[in-house]
């Protein structure tokens, strides 16, 4: 009997320090349960986990939430966001941005300016001191990359929005972190000195400093990383996975931001050979389960109460910021010369904050130079405000998504490669030898094709021309040449407004140039994505509005429109 009231003892002492192994566990439960509620509100997944999150939080049951017990899972947290970075590197390739840059760099900067802006002149109107209005707006910038990324896969968006979008939280982040640096540097020299002027090359030298240090720590491992994959003996999933928590481990040693640092990671992966590419997917096992963690973890951090403790300056701070990101980026939108489409939806995709903001503020707690009544009063705000863009902003970015008309469009089509960046516009050529050259060389530069040089393929080309015109009629040329071994087949396409003679059947110039590489595997498939382009083209009115079309993007529109969707149809 002594035993057993030993182990009772022993059970109930130990029932308020849960083993962080039964914390995990708890997670990823009230995290499924919390989704599987959602599901009858047509709820996002993430809201549903941050719900679930909130219901075992300290909140309402208070089964987990104590700071021992998240700053224990503080690792899983961050894992997670790293993983998030690498991905969002990843979709920095230039191949993929490389004629989108204008709209997503437009779109980031006036976004990113709007929210600072905003932020302080709204603090400054309902009276706050100036060390807080600045801190506020450098934190204001972020948004949520995690959230994004699992809005987007569970909508199975894809398009040239959904392109932006990531692109536009990736340099969102970036700029955050360097414009919190400095506001935080300008403040601690405030209350350490008494002036902020002649900190500022202080305040740049430490923001050069975070991004420098994320640049040469992310592209060196990327690099490392790149060797080590390309030789058998070593293993995929290990190798990156190791990568990460190294890149990890260095960040905090180095003072550097772990997001930066993997982002960058991401980039040099997404810009290098297509081995390092396929890393990019080599952790996605592990992301469903860790998203749930980190989402339902996420929920029991919030404070409601600090919502309503701040009460009214929490509101104006989120009512400025979101008003920030609307105007900034419906107005980067247009100035980047977006469609219609592109900047109204662009205007409320970008409302959800949570893990990097959480992680500036805890990174100015360590400040011994700001008073702790700033820092309290920063925490709390911001604690409030993402409280509040966690729970309303995934149903604005997915409303987004579906209102930009590029939801559930991640699935295999017949013809993959007509994308934005696969496609020139106002093309100039010599003659049609010059224009299969240049086709060919933009091919290669925004295509992985290995095993064959930009010579030998032009040659490929050449020879299939000789043999018979590729030129249809109706302005509408199809050149098409073969590789010996590909993943699939592959193409781009041009638009000459001037025309080309191609010794067409009606002597018509060709003003339509589609390109097409085929692996001698895929023949058969070969003929289905020349019926199908065929088909599309041949369309007067399809063909029209592509000839007008001024930018890749417009080209897109025309492509994405509900007259041409049927011609390519999704294989699923």
């Amino acid at each position: 009997m002594e035993a057993l009231e030993q182990i009772f003892d022993t059970i109930l002492h130990n029932s308020g320090h849960l083993s962080p192994f039964l914390v995990v566990g708890i997670l990823i439960l009230a995290g499924f349960a919390g989704d599987w509620v959602g599901k009858f509100f047509k709820l996002p997944h993430v809201t549903g986990n941050i719900l679930g999150g909130i219901v075992i939080g300290p909140t309402c049951l208070g089964l987990i939430g104590t700071h021992e017990q998240l700053h224990d899972l503080q690792p899983i947290a961050t894992f997670a966001m790293s993983l998030v970075a690498v991905s969002i590197g990843g979709h920095l390739s230039y191949r993929r941005i490389h004629n989108s840059l204008r709209r997503i760099i437009s779109i980031s900067m006036f976004e990113v300016t709007f929210s600072v802006l905003t932020v302080i002149l709204a603090g400054k109107l309902f009276g706050m001191d100036w060390p807080t209005t600045l801190l506020l707006g450098g934190i204001a910038a972020s948004t949520a990359p995690a959230t994004t990324i699992a809005l987007i896969r569970e909508s199975r968006a894809k398009g040239p929005f959904v392109k932006t979008l990531i692109s536009a939280v990736a340099l969102n982040n970036i700029l955050c972190i360097l414009i919190f640096v400095m506001m935080r540097t300008f403040v601690s020299a405030y209350f350490e000195s008494g002036e902020t002027v002649g900190k500022i090359d202080d305040a740049l030298l430490l923001s050069g400093y975070h991004l420098l240090g994320a640049v040469v720590l992310g592209l060196s491992m990327g690099w490392m990383t790149k060797v080590l994959v390309s030789k058998p003996k070593f293993h995929d999933f290990t190798t990156i996975l190791l990568a990460i928590m190294l890149l990890d481990g260095l960040a905090a040693y180095l003072t550097l931001s772990p997001l930066l640092v993997c982002l960058f990671f991401g980039v040099y992966l997404g810009n290098s050979s297509e081995v390092a590419e396929k890393q990019l997917g080599t952790l996605t096992p592990l992301e469903p389960t860790l998203y749930v963690i980190f989402f339902t973890l996420a929920g029991v951090s919030l404070h409601l109460d600090a919502l309503l403790a701040v009460g009214l300056v929490a509101t104006v701070y989120i009512s400025s910021r979101m008003l920030g990101k609307t105007l900034g980026a419906a107005i980067g939108g247009m100035v980047g010369k977006c469609s219609k489409r592109m900047w109204t939806n662009m205007s409320f995709a970008l409302y959800p904050q949570s893990g990097i903001a959480i992680g500036l503020v805890v990174l100015l707690s360590d400040d011994a130079h700001v008073p702790a009544d700033i820092k309290q009063a920063v925490g709390a705000i911001i604690l409030a405000g993402v409280t509040v863009a966690e729970i309303i902003g995934p149903f604005a970015t997915k409303a987004a998504l579906a209102r930009s008309g590029e939801a559930n469009r991640d699935r295999q089509r017949l013809v993959e490669f007509l994308a934005e960046e696969f496609i020139i516009v106002n093309l100039k050529a010599l003659d049609k030898w010059d224009a299969i050259r240049q086709m060919v060389t933009f091919l290669m530069k925004t295509h992985r094709v290995e095993h064959i040089t930009q010579e030998e393929l032009y040659q490929s080309v050449v020879a299939r021309e000789k043999e018979m015109s590729t030129a249809m009629g109706q302005n509408i040329a199809i050149p098409h040449g073969h590789i010996e071994k590909g993943p699939a087949i592959q193409g781009v396409m041009a638009i000459c407004r001037e025309g080309l003679e191609f010794d067409a059947p009606d002597q018509a110039p060709v003003k339509l140039i589609m390109l097409i590489i085929t692996p001698k595997d895929k023949k058969d498939m070969h003929l289905k994505v020349l019926s199908s382009l065929s088909s599309m083209i041949s369309d007067g009115a399809i063909r029209d509005r592509l000839i007008a079309a001024m930018s890749p993007e417009d080209a897109m529109e025309v492509i994405e429109s509900k007259e041409a969707r049927d011609y390519n149809y999704f294989l699923e």
